[in-house]
């Protein structure tokens, strides 16, 4: 089929998928007032393809001769990494790196896998699935497919096992054919799924290398749509009956969706099942396969867009109304100007240190990666503290921009205009800020970027356990031997 277009998109989405949202089923995803305008920015990047400006960043000629989507490009060289890059940039830029889950994300991760294909003819359980992961890699080059992926399962207790919890609740295995098997229960948190053609089931984040654990190691694809899959949507963010679309720009076009997927004893084919019944392999694969140096570069390639998009605005914001004046703003908006170069500099340094897989192919700097991620969260909320310092009571005083055009509009017109700006364009810029700093949309996106990797403590803790600190500490060791022998030769 090849690179699918922007109605081609919107068209699949309308399978009899069951999205529950606020209450009620969702009817037609494209056309629901608090998702319609999402699905319409998917279908925009899928647009974006055919544009000639775009087509040789976004796609190149897949194994068939058709064109694919450069995420799914096996990477070989460091050259690929940065084509890779400045593809993910482009889609990133278009969302102002808003967008956590573009198709890309998935994209890539799938074509990782595949790279590494022969790793899941590995497990304990004796059956061989690295034919299935390759064919479903040119089934998502093929199709240009939207995925959604869910590897976290229900909170009950922490502090037990999967499989010790009192309420079992989470995704499990519940029956085994010849044909494939049966999963029934939950798992969390799928963003983007109402917006998907298949789900991503991946191993769960933990799981015990335990025999009691097998029932709920497992990896998996399954199409949104399939029977007995329900899709428990958080509620939506998108302002509902705004005065105008310039009021909340942000909040109406970029709520991606997060959702609880429920899965009432769904039928898994072999052909579609990647990893069953291995808890270890489930907690080797990520390794084994590099997949988490590969969705970081993706992560962190949205993240300089994100924070392009912040510093911009807090710029834009002072200069509207010259405070970018005062030595202390001047000084605030240059911290953020040094985090967005810092962030560039570790995305492509990530680049340069990458390393062969084993499997033919690249991976960029895990460290380096880890390292940005880490670093980006707590600078993120620091720059929504710069918009929102920088607004002050503007953000919150100026009106709807429908005002403009009401009875008052006149009024609106000569009241709310700057030094440099007249009132619409204040006015749009200040509602664009406020929906970037205050609003529901902006509270979600704070909260996904110190969430969406795990909890930020275990990854600190881990990036130091991981990190190769011999050389480092070599150092100090030679440096005390060195200085304990002048210490003999000056004593003697």
């Amino acid at each position: 089929m090849g690179l699918r277009t922007g109605r081609q998109y919107l068209d699949s989405l309308r399978d009899g998928r069951q999205v529950y949202l606020e209450g009620h089923r969702v009817d037609d995803v494209t056309a629901d007032p608090r998702l319609g305008l999402t699905a319409q920015t998917v279908a925009e990047l899928y647009d974006m393809q055919h544009d000639a400006k775009w087509r040789d960043t976004l796609t190149l000629p897949g194994p068939d001769g058709e064109r694919m989507p450069m995420a799914c490009m096996q990477p070989r060289t460091i050259e690929d990494l940065a084509r890779r890059r400045a593809a993910m940039k482009v889609w990133a830029d278009a969302t102002c790196g808003l967008f956590g889950r573009t198709p890309d994300f998935m994209n890539l991760g799938i074509a990782t896998l595949a790279a590494a294909s022969h790793v899941f003819d590995q497990s304990a359980s004796g059956r061989n699935f690295a034919a299935n992961v390759q064919a479903y890699y040119e089934k998502v080059c093929r199709e240009d497919l939207t995925m959604t992926h869910i590897q976290v399962n229900p909170a009950v207790d922490r502090s037990k096992q999967v499989f010790q919890q009192t309420r079992d609740i989470a995704l499990k295995i519940v029956k085994e054919t010849d044909a494939g098997f049966y999963v029934n229960g939950m798992r969390l948190v799928g963003t983007l799924a109402q917006f998907a053609n298949e789900i991503v089931v991946m191993p769960s984040v933990v799981v015990a290398n335990d025999d009691k654990a097998g029932d709920y190691a497992f990896a998996f694809v399954t199409p949104v749509a399939a029977e007995g899959v329900k899709i428990i949507s958080r509620p939506s963010v998108v302002p509902q009956n705004p005065g105008h679309f310039l009021d909340h720009p942000l909040s109406i076009q970029y709520d991606e969706g997060d959702a609880v997927i429920v899965f009432e004893n769904v039928f898994v084919p072999w052909e579609r099942t990647f990893i069953f019944r291995d808890p270890a392999m489930c907690n080797a694969i990520y390794k084994q396969t590099f997949l988490a140096e590969h969705y970081s570069h993706q992560t962190m390639t949205r993240a300089l867009a994100k924070a392009e998009f912040m510093a911009g605005l807090a710029c834009k914001m002072a200069a509207a109304t010259k405070v970018d004046s005062f030595p202390n703003v001047q000084a605030q908006l240059a911290e953020l100007l040094i985090f967005v170069e810092t962030q560039k500099a570790l995305l492509m340094q990530s680049e340069q240190l990458a390393m062969p897989t084993g499997f033919g192919t690249v991976a960029p700097s895990k460290m380096t990666l880890h390292a940005a991620q880490l670093h980006f969260y707590d600078r993120y909320a620091k720059m929504i503290d710069a918009v929102r310092t920088i607004g002050a009571g503007n953000l919150i005083g100026v009106p709807s921009y429908a005002e403009l055009s009401g009875e008052i509009g006149p009024l609106v017109s000569e009241y709310m205009a700057t030094a440099t700006m007249e009132a619409d364009e204040r006015i749009q810029l200040t509602r664009l800020a406020a929906d970037a700093s205050f609003s529901a949309f902006s509270g979600r996106q704070a909260l996904y970027e110190r969430y969406y990797q795990g909890d930020p403590v275990r990854k600190v803790c881990s990036y130091y356990f991981e990190y190769p600190k011999d050389e480092l500490t070599g150092r100090i060791d030679r440096l005390l031997e060195s200085l304990g022998e002048k210490a003999r030769r000056l004593s003697s």
